[in-house]
This record gives C-alpha cells, sequence and structure tokens, in this order.
C-alpha cells in the first residue's frame, strides 16, 4: 500500500470518527433537552407563548342565626386591556381614567406596557351606560368578579373581619374560616406570538370560579344592633376610650352579640386604623375589680367555707395585710356574706379570700377559665394572667377584689354562664354550621361543656345573692327591671400603669356582669366602658347599659311575664316539625314560602338535591311542587 492510500485511509477513518462521535453528541443532547430537561423546558415555552390569569374565588355569605346577611359576595366589573390593540394609548387614558375613578397618568402607563395584557382597575361597580362604553373600545375589555360586601357596614365588623382584594380573610371570622368560606379561583389562560402582538382569553367572559361554603353565625343581628347601639351611646356620653358588650346564652355557650368600641367600616378598611380592627373581646385583657368577687363567693360557698348569712367585720373601711392598707369606698361594720356582696366591701371580700385561702382560691379561679384561653373560635384570643398568689397575704387580699389578675371579657361572661345554668362552664362558641353551595350541611357546631366548675346547690346560692346585688340598696340597683328579676355585680377596676408601675391615676373600667331571668337565664351579658370622663363607678355607668341592652333583648325575645313568644325558638332556631302530610314519597315536596334552614331540612328527609340561590325566604322554586323525583332529581331554590 502506497502511501497516498494510507492517507486516504486516515481521512476516511478520521471523518467517521467525526461523524460519530458528532451523533453520540447530537443525541446525548437530544436525550439531555427530550428527557432531562423535558418538564423544566415545556414549562419555559408555555410561560413565553402562554398567559395565565386568576379569577378571585367567590366567598360564601355569612349570616346571623336567623340567616341574615352579614357577608356576602356581589359581582362587580374588572377592566382589563391588550396595550398591542389599544390605537391611542394617551387619548384613550385621558378619556377612561374618570370612568375607572383612578389617576390619568397610572392608566396611560399602564397602555403603553410591553405587557400584552394588563388590569385597569378591578372590581369596580359600573353602572349600565359607562359598562356599554367600555365594552365598545378596541383592546379593552370587561369581565365580571366577586367583591366582599357589608349590607350593614359597621354591624359587629370587629368580629366579622373583612377580606383583602385577593378575596382571602385578613381579620375575624373572615380570617378564621378562611378555607371554608374562600371556594375556588379559576385559571384562564391566553396565547400571544413572539412580540406579545395577539392575547386570546376565548373563556375569560364566561369563566366562573367556585362558590365557598356559607357560614351561619350564633350571632344574633337584632341582639348585636341592640347591644351597638346602647354601647356607642355611653360611650359617646361618657367620652370613655374604649368599650365592649357580649351576650350569651349561658345554657349553650353561644354567642349572641359580640359589640366592640373603637369600630370600623370592613367595606373601606383602610381607611381606619389597625387597632380599630381588632377585637376588644378577644384579644384584650385588664384586670376585672369586684365582678372578680362572684367567683370568690362561688369559690367560698362550694368548698363550704361561709355561708350566705355568715358575717364578717369590715373594719369600717380600713384594713391592714402585711405592708398594705386596703380601703372600701363606704365604711362598714359587720356584713354578712350576702351584704359584703351586695354593697361590694372589698374588706369583706379580703376576709372571704384569707378564709378560703391562696390555693383553693387559685384551683376555682383555673377551673372558671381564667388565665388560658376559652377556645372560641374567633382569631387573636388572649389568655389573661393569674398570678400564683398561695404565699403571699397582700397578692390574695387584692385577687379577692378582682385586682392583680388579668381577664378577658369572653372569660368572664363565660364564667358568669356557669353560674347562670347551674354549674357548667361551656365552651363559647360563634360558628353554627357550614353549609355547601348545594345547600348541604357540612359541619354542624354544638354546645360543649367543659367541666362543672360548682354545683347547682353553689349556683343556686351565688344567684340569689346576686339577685340582690341589683336590689334597692345594692350597688347595681340600676341595672334592675321591673318585670323580670336580674342577678348581677358591679365593678370598678384602676387601671394598671404599665410604664411606671402600680395604678394610673383617674384611669378606671366600669363593668356590669349579669344574667337574666335570675330564676331561669337565658341570656349572660358583660358590659364593659373603658376609661370613662368623670363618673367613673360601675354601678352609674356600666348597670344602666346592662338595663337596657336586657330590656330591649328580652322584648325582642318575648320573655317578659305574659308574653307567649317562646324564646327558645327565637334564641335557638330549630326546624319547624314537619308534617308528614307535607312529603308524599316520590315527589318534590313545596318548598315556597320557607326558611333557607327549613328548605335544607326538608330535603335531607326525602332525600333531594338542591340548587340554591339568594337568601331570604323561597320565592320560587323548579321543578314544581308535586313533581317527581327522579334518581338525579336537583330542585333549584330561589329565595329572595
Amino acid at each position: 500500500m502506497n502511501k497516498g492510500t494510507k492517507w486516504l485511509q486516515f481521512r476516511i477513518i478520521s471523518i467517521l470518527i467525526f461523524f460519530l462521535l458528532s451523533f453520540i453528541i447530537i443525541v446525548a443532547r437530544d436525550f439531555q433537552l427530550q428527557i432531562i430537561y423535558k418538564n423544566k423546558l415545556e414549562a419555559r415555552a408555555r410561560s413565553q407563548y402562554l398567559k395565565k390569569i386568576n379569577l378571585l374565588p367567590e366567598r360564601g355569605g355569612i349570616y346571623d342565626r336567623n340567616l341574615n346577611e352579614l357577608a356576602i359576595s356581589i359581582e362587580v366589573d374588572s377592566v382589563y386591556a391588550h396595550p398591542a390593540k389599544v390605537a391611542k394609548p394617551k387619548t384613550l387614558a385621558r378619556t377612561i381614567a374618570p370612568v375607572l375613578l383612578t389617576g390619568k397618568m397610572r392608566i396611560e402607563d399602564k397602555l403603553l406596557s410591553n405587557s400584552p395584557f394588563v388590569w385597569l382597575k378591578r372590581q369596580i361597580d359600573l353602572a349600565k351606560g359607562e359598562r356599554e362604553r367600555i365594552s365598545g373600545i378596541k383592546g379593552v375589555g370587561l369581565m365580571k368578579e366577586s367583591k366582599r360586601f357589608y349590607p350593614p357596614p359597621n354591624l359587629a365588623s370587629n368580629v366579622i373581619g373583612f377580606v383583602g382584594h385577593d378575596s382571602t380573610g385578613l381579620e375575624g371570622i373572615e380570617l378564621e374560616y378562611n378555607r371554608h368560606l374562600i371556594g375556588g379561583d379559576v385559571k384562564v389562560y391566553g396565547e400571544r406570538d413572539a412580540l406579545g402582538r395577539e392575547m386570546l382569553f376565548g373563556d375569560l367572559e364566561k369563566s366562573h370560579p367556585i362558590k365557598g361554603n356559607d357560614l351561619i353565625l350564633t350571632i344574633d343581628k337584632t341582639i348585636q344592633y341592640i347591644a351597638e347601639k346602647e354601647l356607642r351611646k355611653v360611650v359617646r356620653t361618657t367620652e370613655a376610650k374604649a368599650g365592649m358588650v357580649i351576650v350569651m346564652d349561658p345554657n349553650t355557650g353561644e354567642v349572641l352579640a359580640m359589640a366592640n368600641l373603637p369600630t370600623f367600616d370592613p367595606n373601606n378598611f383602610w381607611d381606619y386604623r389597625p387597632q380599630d380592627w381588632r377585637n376588644r373581646s378577644i384579644t384584650d385583657s385588664y384586670e376585672p375589680g369586684s365582678i372578680f368577687k362572684v367567683f370568690l363567693l362561688a369559690a367560698a360557698l362550694e368548698e363550704g367555707i361561709v355561708g350566705p348569712n355568715d358575717i364578717f367585720y369590715c373594719e369600717n373601711g380600713k384594713y391592714k395585710v402585711a405592708d398594705r392598707v386596703f380601703h372600701d369606698v363606704k365604711k362598714h361594720g359587720w356584713l354578712s356574706v350576702t351584704n359584703i356582696i351586695k354593697y361590694s366591701s372589698n374588706i369583706g371580700a379580703i376576709k372571704i379570700g384569707e378564709k378560703l385561702g391562696g390555693e383553693q382560691y387559685v384551683r376555682y379561679i383555673d377551673s372558671f377559665g381564667f388565665g388560658k384561653s376559652t377556645g372560641i373560635d374567633i382569631i387573636g384570643e388572649a389568655s389573661g394572667v393569674v398570678k400564683r398568689f398561695e404565699r403571699s397575704k397582700v397578692s390574695l387580699a387584692t385577687a379577692s377584689f378582682g385586682h392583680g389578675v388579668s381577664t378577658t371579657a369572653i372569660q368572664l361572661v363565660t364564667a358568669i354562664s356557669a353560674i347562670a345554668n347551674g354549674g357548667f362552664l361551656y365552651k363559647p362558641y360563634i360558628a353554627k354550621s357550614i353549609i355547601s353551595p348545594d345547600g348541604m350541611v357540612v359541619k354542624e357546631f354544638n354546645p360543649t361543656v367543659v367541666r362543672r366548675v360548682v354545683s347547682e346547690e353553689t349556683a343556686f346560692m351565688v344567684k340569689n345573692i346576686l339577685r340582690g346585688v341589683t336590689e334597692e340598696g345594692g350597688t347595681g340597683a340600676k341595672a334592675s327591671l321591673a318585670d323580670i328579676k336580674i342577678a348581677g355585680k358591679t365593678g370598678t377596676a384602676q387601671k394598671p400603669d404599665l410604664i411606671y408601675g402600680g395604678y394610673a391615676p383617674g384611669k378606671y373600667i366600669s363593668s356590669f356582669l349579669g344574667f337574666a331571668p335570675a330564676d331561669s337565664p337565658r341570656l349572660a351579658v358583660l358590659v364593659l366602658i373603658d376609661e370613662p370622663a368623670g363618673d367613673f363607678y360601675g354601678s352609674t355607668i356600666a348597670a344602666p347599659v346592662f338595663r337596657e341592652i336586657m330590656k330591649k333583648s328580652m322584648a325582642y325575645l318575648g320573655l317578659f311575664p305574659g308574653r307567649k313568644l317562646n324564646v327558645a325558638k327565637k334564641m335557638i332556631p330549630v326546624y319547624k316539625e314537619i308534617k308528614h302530610t307535607e312529603i308524599k314519597k316520590g315527589r318534590i315536596p313545596d318548598f315556597r314560602d320557607k326558611s333557607m334552614r327549613m328548605v335544607m331540612r326538608i330535603a335531607n328527609e326525602i332525600p333531594v338535591k338542591l340548587k340554591i340561590m339568594g337568601s331570604g325566604r323561597t320565592v320560587s322554586q323548579r321543578p314544581l311542587p308535586g313533581s317527581e323525583i327522579g334518581s338525579d332529581s336537583v330542585v333549584e331554590v330561589r329565595f329572595q
């Protein structure tokens, strides 16, 4: 083989090796792109030609116990644009800005952006003419979105809370039950070319997010309104810093009203200070003062340490414990246990506390639920603070009349409810049931007994003593009602000075804690007024507010003597008895002029699937009553 032939073979082999290596590299790269990096590259490609828009979910409604609307979602307009399709951005911005209630420059910046899709304004309520005008502009479109709306704008707002622009709960019940209320969003995709000039969202205006569940609260809208009205009146007239009222059904732990001042409008929550959003009935703790004597009394009676008629010498208004001297507002000599509570003698309470002992007293304070959260289903609950004062005579003395311990409003009304109902501590709650969009009960909340704290006999004795507080001569006389016996206790507590220590001069909390009717309690109420100007005694500030709230709530519930209305049916709505004649086997019943809860109960009895629209009472149904029920029958029921 000559030299030229060898060189030719070398060249051929080299070329073959080169092509072989190239082929191996190409195959390896192809394997890498199509197998190893497949998902990553597909996602990158989609991001280049697809645009995703999340349509806000439609939140479920929030209703009071009688199905009155407290928070609903309404359909509003959202305006979007494809900048590449807009012919004269500056002219359009000048024209459309006043309609969208926003700045011209802001609209112009969006229309001149390189983005293929922009929101010009979300969740705006447009008039029919404005809507038609906008929809006729090339490159601009309209779609329906859900917006949260609170029909009574200030009613129970600190309890209900509010949502952000993304329809997510941020405060109160809206936050606590967000996962049930929020529903499901919808993702809509559109295509664009390499320059981003085309953007086609074919289903944008047809897409509807999944509706969330409805939430029924234990709150009674009428009682809530009464509580807020009376609280607002006293805070205004006394120029107080803040105020709270809680109304509870003592036999179940259901919160019927929870009023707070300051308050806010959740439709425009951004216009208020964050401290105005706070539900002080849950988040704030304070020294309760003389209303705490109720629980000292219950402990001493339960242990058999004292009886209602046992007498103590109250030292004519001045009593020394260790290095501290305690005083009464009025000088008293010998007082029975009943009169110690009736006249609210601090020295008498100290002597009962000394006889009971710190260890026993702490045990009962714990049992009544102080020093730990109640577990109520509202976000942000504080636990309060109970110091261990078994070895401190001074701490035991101050705790005997409600100082040196801190409690929350919800703890106090829950604890007094245990006295009212015969000795059982209930877990307070504010959500009654969760209802799915098709009207089915997803979850129902029921009363929960935490424990028995005192015997029925002890609770009965405490009730009788607290009745004396509201009778003539008692500190709570201004809380009394002519037709109904009231049991309760006044409180006037100095506020601690958190900066310099001790107590702040001239700063007090006035309160009244009680229940009615005393013999068969249906409502337990706490009234608390923070830093009233001028007169600051609970007997003159809080007791009259308690009386007005109780009087008007009792009238609403029909509890005055001689009235025929059954309170249980008003306070704890139950489904009316369903007569067997109303439900014919295999036939759709007549749902017309019935409440939503009644309709759902009947539907569960049959059973039949429901599609519910609106709220209130039934105005129409399809199929009509008497129609045959098929295996997949769905009854469309409209409420108004």
